[in-house]
């Protein structure tokens, strides 16, 4: 008996030995322990959204985009399909808004020639009439099933680039998940430039590199007709004969607001053939000292994408000493790029980033490599331009979100409100232990006592379970542990109420102990089987503050059960004994 009573002490003793070990971190603080011990116990209590201030955000993933998107990237496909199968496609183009794609051919005879190869090539589109459509055209409409798919799709690709863009931000113990069909719920514990967040955030970040049309004169057309505001200017440029090419565009000063930016839209609104379009770039004036908005004639047609980039990360111009944002591309993405810059030396290639130019050098030679570079046009300080070329860089290496996404909610937390929250928590748990620990040993007397040591195992045990696993504490995670408290002594409860019925009928102490443990036990695991099931059930199916009570839940009802039935028996152990 002494052998088996001084190894239960001994085990316990080590538990709790090494609970306070884990608890160390959390309670001094992780910067403040050496890095050795980090390098052992790397264990740490993490508070959540609603303890120490941070961001919620609902995000709305625009699904239909999503779909539209996908068709209107299927034409260079199509047309790529048409030259290589030599089926005489000609004006291929998707119908703006709609996930529908158009494909002419030279005669009627030779649509019908080519009708099964395109249905088989476009397996995910279905054929449909329109009256709108000429006798020589195929339009093609995405089918309904697939349009279910990619939807689903581009919400779960969302909620995985953001996880990765929230990752890159260094901010632990973010949730991202999915709430609803089409939304997405992320809260950002402890973060403190909101704004910068929901710009990285709500970034789409689709790359696309595009060839600027200095020939292409369509804006001459509307000079001294445009917006208030806009005035047309010309540039020249040299071709690869040494010729002078010059290029019309229109440029304004940046409204705030960018009203002056969508007027400039509209106006042009069907003004541009469908081979062709305008974009715009921000510069600053460094002259005048403002910012200022200015177009590019660019050819429609998307010569690479962003989803070749490998790498991206933050260089430093020696020359300027000025950040830009250095990229990698995998080996498909360099042998395009090489082949674009090679066909097209002396003109300019656009980097267009979510339909706005970030840039548009003139390709001098053949770029190999597989690397290309977006400079940072500004007058902002060093430290602000670093700042934004980071967060350029990190959206980058996460990969463009499938489609666009719109701020639904947005609810940020303070830290006063925060720490309010936590002086709450920690009052009504103090107030419950005591609660509980004085109802004890007025009821039990020194066997309520032994109750109230185990109680304080219990807490010590589950804080340090949690730090191991690097578990994020929330309110209701609080409340878990608080329900946890009244729920630890109800075993005690059933186990001293069982050995009073044992003493009635005349049992010695030792034997009323023993037959007391042995028959409260499947009462109370019984018990408590089902309230585990409960929060795994919760764990599972639940999101934010109802996982935290969840796995604040399970873990205490697991100690409860260890500090009632095994701590306690060793110490009336050793009192009979």
């Amino acid at each position: 008996m002494e052998k088996i009573w001084w190894w239960k002490t001994s085990l316990i003793a080590v538990l709790v030995v090494l609970a306070i070990l884990y608890l160390i971190p959390t309670l001094v603080g992780k910067d403040k322990v050496p890095d050795w011990y980090n390098d052992i116990i790397d264990s740490e209590l993490s508070l959540g959204l609603d303890l120490q201030g941070g961001v919620h955000l609902v995000l709305g993933v625009e699904v239909e985009k999503a779909v539209v998107d996908y068709v209107d990237r299927l034409t260079e496909d199509v047309s790529r399909y048409c030259d290589d199968e030599d089926l005489a496609c000609q004006n291929i183009r998707s119908v703006e808004g709609e996930p529908r794609l158009i494909v002419g051919f030279e005669t009627p005879e030779k649509m019908e020639s080519s009708r099964k190869q395109l249905v088989e090539f476009l397996g995910n589109m279905q054929i449909v009439e329109d009256g709108n459509v000429k006798d020589n055209e195929l339009l093609f409409e995405i089918r309904e099933d697939f349009s279910d798919h990619r939807k689903k799709s581009a919400v779960l690709q969302a909620i995985e680039t953001l996880r990765n863009r929230i990752d890159e931000m260094a901010v632990r113990e973010a949730l991202v998940a999915k709430q609803g069909d089409t939304s997405i719920l992320i809260q950002i514990p402890g973060i403190e430039d909101v704004e910068r967040a929901r710009k990285m955030i709500g970034q789409t970040a689709q790359l696309e590199f595009k060839i600027v049309d200095e020939d292409y004169k369509a804006l001459s057309k509307y000079e001294g007709q445009f917006p208030e505001g806009w005035e047309m200017s010309w540039e020249s440029q040299k071709d690869k004969n040494g010729q002078l090419r010059r290029s019309p565009y229109i440029s304004a000063v940046k409204d705030p607001d960018g009203k002056n930016i969508a007027a400039i839209k509209e106006f042009l609104k069907d003004k541009i053939d469908a081979e062709h379009e305008i974009l715009f770039e921000e510069y600053e004036d460094a002259n005048k000292n403002q910012t200022r908005v200015r177009s590019y004639n660019l050819f429609r047609k998307v010569m690479l994408t962003g989803d070749t980039i490998t790498d991206a990360r933050v260089s430093i111009d020696q020359q300027k000493n000025r950040p830009y944002v250095s990229m990698n591309f995998d080996r498909t993405g360099a042998k395009t790029f090489a082949q674009v810059t090679g066909d097209h030396i002396h003109d300019r290639m656009a980097i267009v980033l979510d339909n706005r130019v970030k840039s548009a050098p003139v390709i001098q030679s053949r770029i190999s490599g597989g690397r290309a570079m977006i400079t940072l046009n500004s007058l902002k300080s060093y430290s602000e331009l670093m700042k934004e070329a980071e967060d350029l860089s990190i959206v980058l290496r996460a990969g463009a979100l499938p489609a666009p996404v719109r701020f639904e909610e947005t609810r940020t937390v303070g830290p006063t409100l925060g720490q309010d929250s936590i002086n709450s928590g920690l009052i009504s748990l103090i107030v419950g232990m005591a609660l509980v620990v004085i109802f004890m040993v007025i009821y039990y007397k020194v066997s309520g006592l032994v109750a109230d040591f185990a109680l304080i195992f219990n807490v010590l045990f589950m804080l340090s379970i949690m730090s191991a696993f690097k578990a994020t504490l929330t309110l209701p995670g609080l409340a878990g542990i608080v329900l946890t408290i009244g729920m630890a002594v109800d075993a005690n409860v059933i186990i001293y109420e069982r050995i009073r019925e044992e003493l009635r009928i005349g049992k010695t102490a030792k034997a009323a102990i023993e037959a007391g443990y042995a028959r409260a036990f499947w009462t109370i695991f019984d018990s408590n089987i089902t309230t585990v099931l409960a929060g795994f059930i919760l764990w599972s199916y639940g999101t934010g503050p109802v996982k935290g009570f969840a796995v604040t839940l399970i873990i205490g009802i697991v100690c409860s059960m260890f500090t009632a039935l095994f701590c306690t028996r060793v110490v009336f152990d050793w009192i009979t004994s």
